[in-house]
């Protein structure tokens, strides 16, 4: 099959990227190729891949002196040169929720779009007019944010099982991994590890825009009890995985996924997770850690963590969380969505 993967231009992608929807798509990729697809990755230029490599520009979202102007337009120029490829493909899959759907009228080719991101209210009426395109969401929780879209299958996302490896016994502490912003629940997690007496080990990126940072983090971490570390690369987020007692996932929106939960799990961690969105489906509660409503259920389930099994975790995420899983799983909706063009167009 001729499977084209596009995504935005602003990250490279790669297998190992920290970025999920940048990883996700370079493991698509590289796997599908070497189950003997030919693949093709519209992307950075800077990206590494197995798949033949189109690219318009290097990757810049973090270089200040790119103007926005062309960030968008690189972009654009992305998106309209792959869809004028799309003569030499089978199947496109794209990344972008809701900027190829402008095209995907205009050739013969089908488009399948991954929903990586929450749907916000602006975008719903845009979509609404291209409810019949292939969509395809990370959790069946997700699609109650716009039910009427042709929700063609769900796919859980997958990790490298093997890289991401079982360990037995853990250190002492409490770990956040992510993204420091409000909707991530980051003071929450502070205040449940103050009052469960724990150590809270914080890695992610902090953001100096909208004062979240200064207002509710940075005045709480104390390098004893709140240790912040940074930013984590890939190497050193796995060996915070393994050593944690738990990761907290206090999300506080309708999460479509959570990557954080299955590469914990992985590695024999247990969650404990706030119930928004896609929580209650990726772990099972008292099985792969909590799930819990409020600040003092949190609590209790940090104290009550020595019940969950490390290997219980580690099973849950090989048997639905793995690369393969998810490979096979999409090669099929390719194929589910050919014979359905099939049908169409008899």
């Amino acid at each position: 099959m001729r499977i084209a993967q596009l995504v935005s231009p602003l990250n490279a992608t790669t297998r190992r990227s920290n970025k999920a929807i940048y990883s996700h798509v370079g493991t698509l990729c590289d796997e599908m190729q070497h189950a003997g697809n030919e693949m093709h990755l519209f992307a950075s230029g800077d990206s590494k891949t197995d798949a033949k490599l189109h690219a318009v520009n290097e990757s810049y979202l973090d270089i200040p002196e790119i103007s926005d102007f062309e960030r968008t337009y690189s972009t654009e120029l992305l998106i309209s040169e792959c869809y004028e490829f799309a003569k030499h493909l089978d199947i496109i899959h794209s990344h972008f929720t809701l900027k190829t759907a402008f095209f995907t009228g205009l050739v013969d080719v089908p488009t399948v779009v991954s929903v990586h991101s929450p749907i916000r209210d602006e975008l719903k009426p845009f979509l609404r007019k291209f409810k019949s395109n292939y969509y395809v969401s990370f959790s069946h929780a997700q699609r109650k944010q716009l039910p009427d879209l042709n929700w063609f299958a769900n796919i859980y996302h997958g990790i490298d099982t093997k890289l991401f490896s079982y360990k037995a016994k853990p250190e002492d502490y409490f770990l956040y991994i992510g993204r420091i912003v409000e909707e991530k629940g980051v003071h929450i997690a502070i205040e449940a590890a103050k009052q469960a007496g724990a150590k809270l080990v914080i890695a992610g990126r902090s953001y100096q825009t909208g004062g979240y940072w200064q207002k509710q983090i940075e005045g709480l971490i104390d390098d004893k009890q709140i240790i912040y570390v940074g930013e984590a690369n890939l190497e050193r987020k796995i060996e915070l995985y393994q050593n944690a007692k738990a990761v907290l996932f206090p999300t506080q929106f309708e999460e479509p996924f959570g990557l954080v939960m299955i590469e914990s799990m992985s590695c024999g961690t247990p969650v404990i997770g706030w119930d928004n969105g896609s929580v209650r489906e990726v772990l099972k509660d008292g099985v792969s850690g909590y799930v819990v409503n409020d600040l003092k259920s949190m609590v209790d389930a940090m104290k009550s963590i020595d019940g969950i099994s490390r290997q219980a975790c580690r099973e849950r995420a090989e048997r639905l969380f793995s690369n393969e899983t998810m490979v096979e799983g999409y090669l099929r909706v390719y194929n589910r969505v050919l014979e359905d063009q099939k049908r169409l167009q008899n």
